[in-house]
């Protein structure tokens, strides 16, 4: 095909001239070639998985779960999840008209979904949450949910976190099969908490939700005081959470192997489970998958420096969700502890500096002697909210960069420290911390 030719040559010249090479190709080919998408032959099994976090964690496990199974796959996992992107990512796969793999996975942005379903029908759609993301963006998370069920195909089948009552309202409208994953009441759940809840009322009646436990934001047990909406039909559920032991049990059953202790991974654990047992994939090569391929130590990462433990917790700028689940593991630790919080950047998608977001995160948790270094671009922005949540003004520190992060964690603070920091900080935190190490 001449429009894979394009995209080809494009990709390689941007690759040369190294400038990524990841959106460009598909831009070109679909400009010249609108319905390019249309004229591919596409494998039977084909599954996307979207939400608000967890896409690209996500998508990768069931990559490995296939793939232990000796599927050849075809996935996006540079995560370009835009038109463009997917698009890049079949043009240099595609053989002929066909793409020859046993799979074709895919992480798709919440809002593109139904620009990529225009052109390529899923067979399962994951779907792992839908928090308060992006709000410039996003707006709300009923604009998110209603742009993700546009582009659900009527037959598609649905696997969705049963914990979250946003995603549960998909049972009102899609007529398709749905199966639900979960995590039970574990020790690390909470009764109450005070930290922002998306979701509070009963799409159905708007009556008030009941909550027995949360596991994060609105993630929990929940049912309608009113009518029969509640958290049931749990298919896939993990049973048990062994942070000792360094795993967790799925169905009273199956042992996975873990390396992230915060609860949302664990959610990408069992969801993409849920995934290799519809498939019908020997269970024990699900298991050997899950457990071999974990969260990578980008996304969270523990390691002794100077006899201090540093924690790395990865959040996502502008995501209250993935911040107060950072916050909620930090409160594990109940003895005087240093928090470094920062970003290099708030978007690299769009030019706005939108700070309404540290407002959603429940900074409140932190010990009132916990000292908390800011760090970046929005550094006395973090201090505000910091001083606003009954932090000591002392144990403020504000950084324009972490050019002197070590020296100020060392010779200022004292305890644990936790990097509660967007993914643009987590490397260059760890180097500077490690650098003479």
């Amino acid at each position: 095909m001449l429009g894979t030719l394009i995209g080809r040559i494009v990709y390689k010249t941007s690759k040369l001239l190294k400038k990524g090479g990841s959106t460009l190709p598909g831009a070109v080919v679909l400009k010249l070639f609108p319905n390019y998408l249309n004229k591919i032959k596409y494998p039977e099994t084909i599954i996307m998985v979207t939400g608000s976090c967890g896409k690209g964690s996500t998508t990768k496990l069931i990559t490995n779960i296939l793939k232990e199974n000796n599927m050849t796959v075809c996935t996006n996992s540079n995560g370009a999840n835009l038109l463009n992107g997917i698009t890049t990512t079949i043009v240099n796969t595609v053989k002929g008209r066909k793409i020859k793999e046993d799979a074709l996975v895919l992480e798709v942005d919440e809002r593109y979904l139904k620009l990529v379903t225009k052109y390529i029908t899923p067979k399962y759609i994951v779907i792992n949450n839908i928090t308060r993301d992006q709000p410039p963006r996003q707006g709300n998370f009923d604009i998110v949910f209603n742009e993700i069920l546009k582009g659900i195909p009527k037959d598609a089948h649905l696997i969705v976190n049963g914990d979250d009552p946003i995603l549960r309202k998909y049972s009102l409208y899609h007529k398709g099969e749905i199966t639900y994953f979960g995590i039970e009441k574990n020790k690390y759940s909470y009764k109450n908490h005070d930290d922002v809840k998306d979701y509070n009322y009963c799409p159905k009646c708007n009556s008030k939700l009941e909550f027995e436990y949360y596991n994060y934001g609105s993630v929990g047990n929940y049912k309608c005081t009113n009518c029969d909406f509640k958290r049931d039909d749990i298919k896939y559920s993990i049973t048990k959470v062994d942070y000792d032991n360094n795993e967790v049990e799925i169905n009273k059953e199956y042992k996975v192997n873990i390396s992230s202790y915060l609860l949302s991974n664990l959610y990408n654990i069992v969801g993409s489970f849920s995934v290799g047992d519809l498939l019908k994939i020997d269970s024990k090569k699900i298991i050997s998958a899950l457990s071999k391929n974990q969260i990578e130590n980008k996304l969270y990462d523990e390691f002794i420096v100077n006899k201090r433990k540093y924690t790395i917790l990865n959040c996502k700028a502008e995501n209250n969700s993935t911040y107060n689940l950072s916050l909620l593991f930090t409160d594990m630790d109940k003895k005087q502890k240093t928090i470094v919080i920062g970003h290099r950047e708030i978007s690299r998608r769009y030019n706005h500096f939108d700070v309404s977001w540290m407002y959603d995160v429940y900074f409140e948790i932190l010990n009132k002697d916990d000292y908390v270094i800011c760090a970046g671009p929005n550094a006395y922005d973090f201090a505000v909210r910091m001083k606003l949540a009954g932090i000591k003004k002392e144990n403020i520190i504000v950084l324009d960069d972490l050019t002197d992060i070590k020296k100020t964690v060392e010779e200022q603070t004292k305890g644990n420290v936790y990097g509660v920091l967007n993914f643009d900080y987590v490397e260059p935190f760890k180097k500077a911390i490690k650098e003479e190490e």
